[in-house]
Order: structure tokens, then sequence, then C-alpha cells
């Protein structure tokens, strides 16, 4: 509990989105597998020394997400101007309800430290901009437009992330829902002819294409935006949807190798220095074995001991 505090006194003083310069190592999902985690920092280096960015989704699907979050927020504490967390779509009540982390907190201490948790969610920053080139958010961008009285409609800019109440559950839609939720088109062809749709596959928010991502980047000075929220086979994938920059458009990464034990796809992070991007993939490593559900051992056996046993 005094970690969680300690964390919260030092996240919520953060502005909604963070600022920073190279170089720095961009994390996507973690989702609880912890034994994965330190190949990160194999990869990046000491984070006393090493600037960090994650961009959400450290709970759920995976058996240690009270791991991977008290490590990420003990990093937090010791070394608050290296390490960055943002949040996911996962950082919420309603997921964690749905998925494992709730029951995962109640059965390795209590729903006292499941719920000042979900209070330091609530506290984590929505948005990071990289060397004032590089965007990072845990989905994608938002449609949220300005209209002014002639009815132009003005580019949802980075500026309008700072004016959002970022601490309380995220919203069901709106510009809050879309960081956390939104999705880049994944046919290409389909992309450039695309500026929203309906993000039917999520069930909330949109996907974004050309038409959206390539006037918010220009209308900004950005040069890609870097986000999670997907797996990927690599561990991440890149949309060049702009033919006049070198950059890709958008790139997700994603750092949780061998997804739910079984996706058998690789885990990677983003190294940036001097606007230069570099990928690195690992692989993942092996864990102890933990039953679905957290179920104890002797109850699960007891029905094949039962049929055994006629």
């Amino acid at each position: 509990m005094e970690l969680i505090n300690n964390f919260i006194d030092i996240v919520k003083k953060e502005p909604n989105v963070i600022e920073m310069e190279d170089p720095v190592t961009v994390v996507g999902d973690i989702h609880g597998q912890f034994y994965d985690t330190p190949k990160i920092f194999e990869a990046g280096g000491d984070p006393k020394e090493n600037k960090y960015l994650f961009l959400g989704d450290y709970v759920d699907r995976g058996m240690f997400s009270i791991e991977v979050i008290v490590y990420l927020y003990s990093l937090k504490v010791n070394y608050p101007n290296t390490v960055f967390l943002i949040r996911g779509n996962h950082e919420c009540r309603q997921l964690t309800t749905f998925f494992n982390f709730k029951q995962e907190c109640e059965l390795k201490y209590d729903l006292e430290i499941y719920e000042r948790l979900m209070d330091s969610f609530d506290s984590l920053p929505l948005a990071c901009v990289i060397n004032d080139k590089f965007p990072c958010v845990h989905g994608g961008l938002s449609p949220v437009i300005k209209t002014v009285s002639d009815f132009l409609f003005l580019t949802f800019k980075i500026k309008d992330i700072m004016n959002i109440q970022r601490f309380k559950e995220p919203p069901k839609s709106g510009a809050f829902c879309d960081l956390l939720w939104a999705d880049p088109c994944e046919n290409d062809n389909e992309a450039l002819s695309i500026e929203w749709t309906e993000n039917s596959v999520r069930g909330c928010s949109y996907i974004f294409g050309s038409k959206a991502i390539s006037p918010f980047l220009n209308d900004n000075d950005y040069l890609s935006v870097l986000r999670a929220h997907e797996a990927q086979l690599e561990g991440f994938k890149m949309y060049n949807w702009d033919d006049s920059c070198d950059f890709p458009s958008v790139i997700t990464i994603f750092s949780a190798p061998n997804y739910c034990d079984v996706y058998n796809n690789k885990g990677a992070i983003i190294k940036i220095k001097e606007n230069m991007v570099n990928l690195q993939q690992f692989n993942y490593t092996s864990h102890p074995f933990i039953l679905p559900n957290f179920q104890n051992v002797f109850n699960w056996s007891l029905p094949f001991i039962s049929e055994k046993s006629k």
C-alpha cells in the first residue's frame, strides 16, 4: 500500500501529456508477463541511467500482473525522472473485473489493494511526445473536432489531450476513450481512403486511416505516431501510408512475447536516439505453470481422483 501511495503521489503531478527527449526505450503491452519483463531492461539498459516509456496494458491476460505492477511501480518510485508510464485500456475497473487482474489481486492480497491500484490507474498520464516528433499513446487518435462560426473543421491536436479530465474511469466514448482504444486500419489499400470508421472489433472507438493521421502529423510537425494495443507476430508493425515521408505514419509495438502462451509471437521494443528508430525483438521466457483462474491444484484434481476411484 505504501508503494502504491508513493507511486500515486509522483504520477498525479505529471501532465496528461509528458514531454521528453531521447534517448528513450518505448515499451508496448506487457499483460502480466513478468518473466519476460527483464529482457526489456537487458535491451534498454539500467533504468537508473536510461529512460523508459511504457505504453500501458501492464495487467490482465498473464498470470503475474501483480508482480509486473510491483516491479514497474518500484522503478518509478526509485527513478521518477527516467521511468514513465501512461495508461492503457486494461488499466480500468471494467476490464480488470472481466479478465483476471481483480481475481489475482484478491488471491494474492485483498480487495483493498485492488481498489487502491485502480486509483493509481486513474492517476496515469494519457500520452507522451518524444523530441516534439513522436506522439505516443496506447491506442490511437480521436476524431474529436472543434468547430468555429463558419463551420470549418479543425484538426485534433495533441494539446487537446491536456484538457481531458483523466483522474477517473475511462468513458465509453470521446477523446479519452479513443486514446486507449482506437486502432489503425490493417488494410493499407483501404487505409489510404479512410479517415474514421467504426471499430466493430473492439466494440467502441474508431479505426483511423491515412486521411486522419496525415493531417495530424503535418499540422503538429510530427514524424510518426507510436502506439501499442495490438499483438503483432514480429512484435511490431509499421504502417507506411505516406510516400513523401521516410518514417511510417504509425508504428505498433507489442512487448509480450508468446502472448497468452499461445500466440508464439515475438516481443519488441523501440529504442529512439537522435530521432532514429531502432526496433529490437526478443523471445519469450518460460514461467511457472498456473492453472486457469488461479485454481488450487488439489481442488482442480478432485474430479479426476473421484472418477478414478469409482
